[in-house]
């Protein structure tokens, strides 16, 4: 049987893939996977990576891994295909993919995989992730369990969960005084976001480095433009500091 863990950065469950057991393909996301101890194939299938460091594509690509990615990914490689967008019409009838989580269950489809686990697919929280990107989601997830394939979310997950049924309690309705999220819930959204604003402040150290180091190219070149400016006059130039301070004159 051929067996595949899908794992995004969901803070539920994100590391209780099966890393260490070889029967299953572990397929990740580009921006997580630094975390992982192993993984067959990354998926980046996102156009604009200005969030990133610039190195971010060819660090991903330079792994010789196999990626999935989108129609503007930069770098072009044997090992890098464009997501097959046009077969996933073919497959389920419309152009239906608003996550990365549901394109990759997509692909398992294509690829035939008959037992598929989501690790860290959560989508619970952000409106993007709830409104957008859940439905779909859940969709693809029906829809890959009507063609015969084996899909377990983990139990941690809120995917395909309600806290009611309708027609029954709370006149059929949710009881909304009933906090949606646990505490450890709450905590594990935010180590997440502390994740990525450290993140951030490396990217500005980062690009705060290479603003001084352009700062200091810069001044120098000034003062050489000013050097050839008083060769090109037929000044004696001795020192560089004469060549300034004549110029400034």
């Amino acid at each position: 049987m051929k067996k595949l863990a899908i794992v995004c950065g969901g803070p539920s469950s994100e590391m209780k893939a099966p890393f260490n057991d070889e029967d299953y393909d572990i397929w990740v996301l580009g921006n997580r996977c630094g975390n992982y101890p192993r993984f067959d194939r990354i998926f980046e299938i996102h156009d604009d990576l200005s969030e990133h460091d610039e190195r971010y594509a060819k660090w991903l690509a330079e792994k010789k891994i196999p990626m999935v990615v989108g129609e503007k990914f930069p770098i072009k490689a044997d090992h890098i295909i464009v997501f097959p967008y046009e077969e996933s019409i073919n497959l389920f009838g419309s152009l239906y993919l608003t996550s990365s989580p549901a394109m990759m269950l997509c692909l398992a489809i294509m690829h035939g995989y008959e037992h598929v686990e989501l690790y860290g697919v959560d989508l619970a929280i952000e409106d993007s992730e709830y409104f957008w990107q859940r439905p779909c989601m859940e969709a693809w997830i029906g829809f890959a369990r009507g063609r015969g394939l084996d899909v377990v979310l983990h139990e941690l997950s809120p995917v395909c969960k309600a806290d009611y049924v309708e027609g029954r309690a709370s006149g059929g309705k949710p009881d909304f005084a009933k906090a949606p999220f646990t505490e450890n819930e709450f905590i594990g959204l935010a180590e997440r976001h502390s994740g990525k604003m450290e993140g951030y402040k490396k990217n500005i150290r980062e690009l705060t480095d290479r603003i001084h180091g352009h700062e200091g190219a810069r001044q120098a070149y000034i003062n050489l433009a000013r050097t050839a400016r008083a060769v090109e006059a037929g000044n004696d130039i001795q020192t560089l500091d004469v060549t300034v301070s004549q110029d400034k004159l």
